[in-house]
């Protein structure tokens, strides 16, 4: 991967997507995304776990970028922004899932102080491994084989947002459909046309004008850049 002017627009969306949606600052935007995709009120979000897991070197998150979120009295999730395919992604969500959820309960301590955990891929591609699907939401549970309507527990649910499956129609009417469509480019006019009265939408739009004009936040952009570049070529020698 070369950064090329193009590959440097969408390095800087992603970090716009964590920046936007992972600060406390803007904790009632990153509540609304959330409660469209899970169907649900969140309240009390919390989202300063982040200032502990997302740095601010050139060497930070430069291939996927998550954010945490935790909310109503318990429930946490984990928010991944990914580009690029992977192959093995099914399987990396569910390491984190497990990750996030071991680390609720300590020895000794009980099983009914765990709260659910929730896994949301947002992907600007098509997963492999659901080919087959046309819908662009997907969502997972624990089920049973041959009674899919039973779920044994609520504590496990991953969600998986392919963007490139929004069909036009979604975009008129699925507020969930045009915030994706916004993600993948903040500078979408249609996008901006349909959501023109959406008072989330306004404050992210301050927020861009606002980092748009931080020179902080455009040297991250080019140190992680550089460093994208810098690897490429060690690779290209090692050939």
């Amino acid at each position: 991967m070369r950064i090329i002017p193009d590959k440097l627009l969408e390095l800087k969306n992603d970090l716009v997507f964590q920046e936007l949606f992972g600060k406390q600052k803007n904790c009632n935007i990153t509540a609304h995304l959330l409660s469209l995709i899970l169907k649900k009120e969140i309240q009390d979000i919390d989202l300063d776990v982040n200032k502990r897991m997302l740095g601010k070197g050139p060497v930070s998150k430069t291939g996927r970028l998550d954010i945490r979120a935790k909310f109503n009295n318990g429930e946490d999730c984990n928010i991944e922004l990914q580009v690029l395919p992977y192959n093995y992604m099914a399987e990396r969500m569910l390491n984190y899932w497990a990750m996030m959820y071991g680390n609720k309960i300590s020895s000794g301590q009980n099983y009914h102080i765990l709260k659910p955990s929730i896994s949301i891929l947002i992907a600007d591609y098509k997963l492999r491994q659901l080919q087959t699907i046309p819908k662009y939401h997907t969502i997972w549970n624990l089920r049973e084989k041959d009674i899919p309507n039973r779920v044994l527990t609520n504590n496990i649910e991953m969600h998986v947002l392919e963007i490139p499956k929004i069909k036009n129609d979604e975009i008129l009417k699925d507020e969930l459909a045009q915030w994706l469509k916004f993600i993948q480019n903040p500078e979408n006019k249609e996008v901006e046309k349909f959501m023109s009265e959406n008072k989330f939408l306004k404050q992210a739009k301050e927020e861009l004008a606002y980092l748009s004009g931080d020179p902080d936040f455009q040297r991250l952009v080019e140190a992680r850049a550089g460093f994208l570049m810098d690897q490429e070529a060690y690779k290209f020698q090692r050939i």
